[in-house]
């Protein structure tokens, strides 16, 4: 009886030292073999050991076929490679710095190949053979709300100079108010500028990732800006404010507080900020002056070939030479407005009588032809027949703001308005609508 019991309790101590040794090797084999979880768009390439990752940047004037040879693929696999890459991307429109990777094994094979030709996604086929055809990836990107104020001393590009995405916000900034700020000449010192937007920046990148214009990215690296959520200029010559606003019924626009849109039937200016800004440098003023002719419309003087852009929609009613304007451009928008801009060194390619011009459409270069001491462009306006001052007149709005729109123009307007006040009022106890 005795012997029984005591076989009995090793039998016990030993099935529970089983137990013991298969649960303590159960947790070391989940710590050394953790569980990965699949994201389609960031996965790796395959699973073989790697050795290295090529990449390669497209130059001007060369083909992805040439790519693929100075990546060592030998004509059967580049031809493969072409056309699986055809299901996905048209092989013909791939721009000059798009960028190729290719992940080879331990051994130096090939085992996958990517080719970005945007900058947010690229396509990755894996070799020697892949079922699926392509894999189409998606940059991961992250965003953040940021708010950037400034004092203009020279220009608005001035402003924004010391920040990376300088060149993006000028030219968005520009775009929202091209309709009531002549940014070229209007802007004085002392001037504030304010804009909420949004920062974008790399998340977890794939190891694979190819270069886009000779660049590759790393994770938290700047991404560019995505939209302009808030933004607003008040300044001695002139002021306005614009909330983004999204629409049920189409593209969401920009308006004011009150839901006036910023979109206006004709630009403040003829002489584009985006297409000039970028030429300023922090050191001088835009070389850009303008001043009022009496009955007659406006002078702008600007650097010889400075691009003309058309002020609104329109048809061209005669492009040639006239007179003391020498080589001007008429443009009618519809039966009452009418534009000219004279002393142009040349037209735009298909600038001609009858054709049909879109607002901010280039249509000719800033030039000193005709009745000129010097390069200027002259610019005027005419209401049913009669010149008015392009600066002053009642500009019409378009696309109003729908009444369903409203409660979200209220939502930014409260979300972002405090941040747009002037300092001094930052500072006091600031009131938003309810």
């Amino acid at each position: 009886m005795r012997t029984k019991t005591i076989l009995a309790v090793a039998g016990a101590i030993l099935a529970m030292l089983i137990v013991l040794v298969a649960s303590t090797g159960g947790d070391s084999d989940q710590a050394r073999s953790p569980v990965v979880e699949s994201t389609p768009a960031i996965a790796s390439p395959p699973a073989a050991p790697l050795l290295t990752i090529d990449r390669l940047t497209l130059r001007r004037g060369s083909t992805l076929d040439q790519l693929l040879q100075d990546a060592g693929f030998e004509t059967e696999l580049r031809l493969n490679v072409l056309d699986r890459l055809s299901q996905a991307m048209d092989l013909r429109r791939i721009p000059a710095g798009a960028g190729l990777s290719v992940s080879r094994s331990a051994a130096g094979e090939p085992v996958a190949v990517a080719v970005r030709a945007a900058a947010d996604r690229f396509i990755r086929i894996e070799l020697p053979d892949d079922p699926a055809g392509f894999e189409e990836v998606a940059i991961p990107v992250e965003v953040k709300t940021r708010t950037e104020t400034g004092i203009v001393e020279q220009s608005v590009s001035q402003t924004f100079a010391g920040l990376p995405e300088a060149v993006g916000l000028t030219a968005s900034f520009a775009d929202i108010f091209q309709w009531d700020i002549d940014l070229l000449v209007e802007p004085r010192k002392g001037d504030q500028v304010r804009i909420v937007y949004e920062r974008l920046s790399y998340g977890e990148l794939p190891t694979d990732l190819p270069p886009f214009r000779g660049d590759l990215a790393g994770s938290g690296d700047p991404a560019g800006i995505g939209r302009i959520l808030a933004a607003t200029y008040r300044g001695e010559q002139a002021s306005s404010t614009a909330y983004w606003v999204e629409s049920d019924d189409g593209p969401g626009n920009y308006f004011d507080e009150d839901g006036t849109p910023l979109r206006k039937t004709f630009l403040k200016s003829p002489l584009n900020y985006r297409r000039i800004s970028s030429g300023f440098s922090r050191a001088r003023r835009n070389p850009v002056t303008r001043k009022v002719v009496p009955h007659h419309g406006v002078d702008f003087a600007a650097p010889s070939g400075t691009p003309v852009v058309a002020a609104a929609d329109g048809r061209v009613a005669s492009a040639g030479w006239s007179g003391a304007l020498g080589k001007a451009i008429k443009i009618r928008h519809g039966s009452e407005y009418t534009t000219v801009y004279g002393h142009l060194r040349g037209y735009a390619k298909g600038i001609r009588a009858g054709a049909q011009v879109r607002q901010n459409q280039v249509i000719g270069y800033v030039g000193a032809t005709g009745r000129a001491t010097g390069p200027h462009l002259h610019y005027t306006m005419m209401v049913s027949g009669r010149a008015v001052n392009p600066l002053s007149f009642r500009n019409p709005p378009v696309e109003p703001l729908p009444e369903n729109d409203r409660p979200k123009l209220a939502a930014m307007v409260r979300k972002h308005r405090a941040a747009l006040q002037p300092k001094e009022i930052q500072a006091a106890s600031v009131s938003v609508l309810p």
